[in-house]
This record gives C-alpha cells, structure tokens and sequence, in this order.
C-alpha cells in the first residue's frame, strides 16, 4: 500500500478514535447525572438503572472497536496494514473503506463465518 494511503486511513482511525473517546467522556458525564433530578418513583429508578446499564454496554462495544483501531494504528506504523491475517494477501481497498478495522481479506473471512469463528 502506498504511504499515502496509510496516511489517509491513519488519520480516519484517529478521527474515528477521538469520536469515542470524546462519545465515551459525554456518557459517562451523563451517566453521573442519571436520577439526580429530585425524588424518583419506582418507575423512575427502574428506567434510571436501565438507561445507566444501555450506556455501559455501548461503552463495551466501543471499547471493542478502540482496540481494533489501535491495533490497525499499530500495523500501520509496521506497514501490514491492509494485510489479511489468515492469509498474508492484500485486503481490497473498497473493504478497507467499508471497514477500516478490517483484519481479514473478504475470502478468509467468510470462510470463517461458515466455519463459526
């Protein structure tokens, strides 16, 4: 892959990076101020302790998604990024754009979704 292509993808992980990061802090922010708005009835807490639990899954899911941009920062700089793990063969630019996490060319990872992994 040319420099300026891992320069161009680098800067979309990153950007997507401070998204969370700045989606995660707001969360959080939020999640202090659940209930803090005077006397709650039953109803009120129930939807309270849903809503906090809804953040926090969100937080996991982004969590997962952080490592993987972190991970596909750290090939860039190793210059395998773009490159299938399974099978050492250029990952399609057009599945790179879709996905810019993307570990797997689409042939391999297909065939492990078939597989069940």
């Amino acid at each position: 892959m040319e420099k300026e292509k891992f320069e161009y993808f680098r800067k979309r992980l990153l950007k997507t990076r401070d998204e969370i990061l700045t989606k995660a802090k707001k969360l959080k922010e939020d999640s202090y101020t659940l209930g803090t708005d005077g006397i709650q009835d039953m109803a009120d807490a129930a939807s309270n302790s849903y809503n906090a639990d809804i953040l926090m899954s969100i937080s996991n899911n982004d969590l997962k998604l952080l490592k993987d941009i972190d991970n596909a920062l750290d090939k860039i700089v190793n210059e395998t990024y773009g490159i299938c793990e399974e099978c050492d063969e250029k990952i399609n630019e057009k599945r790179l754009e879709a996905n810019p996490v993307a570990r797997y060319c689409i042939t391999c990872k297909r065939q492990m979704e078939e597989k069940g992994l």
